[in-house]
């Protein structure tokens, strides 16, 4: 009885120890490969973005890309789990093996060939300790691709955004002579890829032959490298970042609107009275973009959902509508708002570049694509084509147009290339009857905020709305604050900030 209790317990704590190591040998090989995918999709976004997606929860993501699901469960599961399982029992093994009697005959000749002591005390100081190596390992590589010294930066540096911020609200808007908005985000479009050098010839020729005035200077600023990043900071003049660190009632899927204190263009629009709509091809509930638009005073939002009716698969990519067959939608909701002879602004957003590889619509292939190039060549023609339909219509006599990318570009099959230039910008261009005069060239996402708003027809007084200075007033101050300093504090930990994250007080 005693012998069958030793042995369970021989067994019991052989068990727990393998069960042990293998956890830890999947959390150091699960941390690594989530980093190693992150990096292959995404580019390197901070944890801030990390973060900020889980604070919304995973609904949007689960139907959003099944093939990016799939990619996940294959790299971030199933391999961490098989190369932790295989080495647990290669290492369980060798254990037996020199724990066993080495009296046996088979045992003592191995023993007398390999210094069984010698084994045992190697495989005392690597063996026992391999765990904790490959989690140490693990952690340092998850920690240099999200960035988590300037994370921890970020908890103590001093509030940059409260020293800076310019409430919206406080601020006098005057109407001039308003116009309608039409504002296309074409995802990730950058001037690189109008670089000759590196691509033989400018992607972008047909955009760019639409005669707009740009910013060759668009710089991307912390805390909107990604869609609604990009998308609030145009439009609210401030990044994003994770609230959930900081405020224990607005973690998760708990957060039941999306920044309702924030004054954005929306709800100026909305006083002025235009009739706001948004269109864009993935899933609204993905990274919280639905509740932006339907709480900033958008009147319809239109997702993937909304819009797929009884689209056939060639017109569905995994995220949602192909470009062309968003803009077909676009055109039909573009006719029925001029057609009502109010003010109105309608955002669109495309999805055909996007990374990691890009999709082909039909339009594309048609065309004879069969490159990332030639997807990006393919969707400034049709985005130019769009524009192009407008202006025989009719519509630009009376609507403003700004086309620009939502942030630069992630990880796609050029990324090499335009990763070679020294400082990168976001493509931007306004399309007006009138052309606009520029008082500087520089601008961030956050001055996109008050001059598209003058683009439009309005005067801002001061020229400034959030983090924002109006590129195209005349009595705008020059920034006051260095990129450099952005760049450093910008994300800082700000009461400010999570007060417009706030619900607002009911009367």
């Amino acid at each position: 009885m005693l012998r069958f209790i030793h042995q369970f317990h021989i067994r019991f704590r052989h068990t727990l120890r393998s069960s042990f190591r293998f956890f830890i040998y999947f959390v150091a090989f699960f941390l690594a490969a989530l980093a190693y995918w992150v990096s292959e999709n995404f580019g390197a976004p901070p944890l801030e973005q990390v973060l900020y997606h889980l604070q919304f929860g995973l609904d949007g993501l689960v139907d959003t890309d099944t093939a990016l699901i799939h990619s996940f469960v294959q790299t971030c599961l199933v391999w961490p789990i098989g190369l932790a399982l295989l080495i647990v029992l290669i290492d369980t093994a060798i254990a037996l093996f020199l724990s066993q009697n080495h009296q046996h005959y088979f045992l003592a000749q191995m023993a007398g060939k390999l210094n069984l002591r010698l084994l045992k005390g190697t495989y005392w100081v690597i063996g026992h300790r391999a765990p904790a190596y490959m989690l140490v390992a693990g952690i340092i590589y998850f920690s240099m691709q999200f960035s988590i010294l300037a994370f921890i930066h970020h908890q103590f540096g001093k509030d940059y955004f409260s020293a800076h911020y310019v409430y919206p609200e406080k601020v006098e808007i005057q109407a001039k002579a308003p116009k309608n908005l039409v504002l296309i985000y074409v995802e990730s479009l950058e001037n690189a890829y109008r670089d000759n050098a590196l691509f033989g010839q400018n992607l972008l020729a047909k955009l760019d032959a639409l005669g707009g005035e740009s910013f060759n200077q668009y710089r991307q600023a912390p805390g909107t490298g990604w869609t609604i990043a990009g998308i609030t900071a145009t439009q609210c003049g401030l990044p994003l970042k994770s609230v959930s660190l900081y405020d224990g009632n607005g973690v998760g899927e708990n957060i039941k609107s999306f920044l309702p204190r924030a004054v954005c263009l929306g709800d100026i629009l909305h006083e002025f009275g235009y009739y706001n709509v948004y269109m864009g091809s993935d899933a609204l509930p993905f990274s919280g973009k639905g509740k932006f638009f339907q709480d900033h005073h958008y009147d319809e939002v239109y997702g993937r959902e909304e819009l797929k009716g009884r689209l056939s698969k060639q017109q569905m990519n995994y995220w949602g509508l192909y470009d062309d067959t968003l803009l077909k939608h676009a055109k039909t909701k573009l006719a029925q708002l001029h057609a009502t002879k109010k003010r109105y602004s309608f955002v669109l957003t495309t999805i055909d570049t996007h990374g990691p590889d890009g999709y082909y619509s039909n339009t594309c292939i048609k065309q004879g694509v069969h490159d990332f190039s030639g997807i990006v060549q393919c969707t400034s023609g049709n985005v130019a084509e769009f524009v192009q339909w407008m202006k025989k219509r009719g519509y630009l006599k009376n609507t403003q147009v700004v086309i620009m990318g939502d942030h630069l570009a992630m990880e796609n099959p050029v990324f090499e290339k335009i990763d070679t230039i020294k400082q990168r910008h976001i493509y931007n261009q306004f399309i007006s009857r009138r052309p606009i005069q520029k008082n500087r060239d520089e601008v961030l996402h956050f001055d996109m905020y008050p001059t598209i708003i003058e683009f439009l027809g309005f005067e801002i007084i001061g020229g400034r709305l959030g983090l924002g200075y109006s590129a195209i007033s005349n009595n705008v101050p020059a920034p006051s604050d260095s990129y450099e300093e952005m760049e450093e504090n910008l994300l800082n930990s700000s009461e400010q900030y999570l007060d417009l994250w706030k619900p607002k007080e009911t009367p």
